[in-house]
């Protein structure tokens, strides 16, 4: 196992696909990958639910499907939020008579598919397309380098502190999630932003209220509420604050006691 996150197992796996296309994943024989799949915890009869004493549940196939397609979706957007803010961070340095004072990392989602698992076809059966998937699997390219945390899911900041490795990414990274906020009118942006140093998985999009209207559109990630307090919540960094990018800049940090209290008292739930 790669690994456990809070939805998600990640395992090695090689993929190998019959008519190989242009895209990294998939383009050679026996490529290393990740081979994920949901899951819940169980934990033993009677016992409180400690985070660290469980065992790894895995839903039937009518519950698993629906919630691979839903991880494949999460990705498919954040991959066009990201790309998105791109744009307009390229359009802005095009367009500016000050080159920006600072590196601009460029970063991508991995490349993903859905992998589904049948069983053999039953003698009698006619047709192989009639038998029943038994499993799905969401299978992604494999980040080679050190995995990092760069934000949480319910935070609108780096969680890395200045002298770690990996903050310049995670500042810019705070920045991407401005731009998206900003240029959807305060309806959306990413987060949970992690990966390597070129390449980030498992994101989560998180959308105001107005947006889902009553239905789980991107999962149980998708925490309405870092939205709705984006604002209060966001201290902008030295990418948010160039002249170029034009962005109105937000600076939780002035707020005092108050923010202090609140961010703790997010912290206990």
């Amino acid at each position: 196992m790669l690994g456990v996150g809070g939805f998600k197992t990640a395992h090695p796996g090689f993929l190998t696909l019959l008519s190989a296309p242009e895209t990294p994943l998939g383009s050679r024989p026996r490529q290393k990958v990740a081979v994920k799949r949901p899951f819940y915890k169980k934990y033993p009869p009677g016992s409180s639910k400690n985070p660290i004493n469980f065992s790894i549940g895995r839903y039937t196939i009518s519950d698993e499907l629906p919630k691979l397609f839903r991880e494949a979706n999460v990705l498919y957007w954040a991959r066009a939020l990201l790309t998105f803010a791109y744009e307009y961070i390229d359009h802005c340095v095009a367009n500016s008579s000050e080159t920006p004072p600072f590196h601009i990392p460029r970063l991508r989602f991995v490349e993903a598919g859905l992998a589904l698992s049948h069983d053999h076809a039953q003698p009698g059966h006619k047709s192989k397309s009639m038998t029943m998937p038994r499993a799905g699997y969401l299978v992604e390219e494999l980040i080679t380098d050190d995995f990092i945390k760069y934000i949480h899911n319910m935070d609108c900041n780096p969680m890395l502190d200045p002298y770690e490795v990996g903050y310049e990414i995670a500042a810019f990274l705070a920045c991407t999630q401005h731009i998206q906020y900003a240029k959807t009118g305060g309806l959306a942006f990413i987060s949970d932003y992690q990966g390597g140093f070129e390449i980030l998985s498992d994101p989560q999009v998180l959308t105001h209220p107005l947006v889902n209207n009553g239905k789980d559109v991107f999962g149980d990630g998708n925490i309405e509420r870092a939205v709705s307090t984006f604002e209060k919540e966001h201290n902008c960094n030295k990418y948010c604050k160039w002249s170029g990018f034009k962005l109105k800049i937000y600076e939780a940090a002035k707020r005092g006691t108050e923010t202090e209290t609140d961010s703790a008292q997010d912290a206990l739930e």
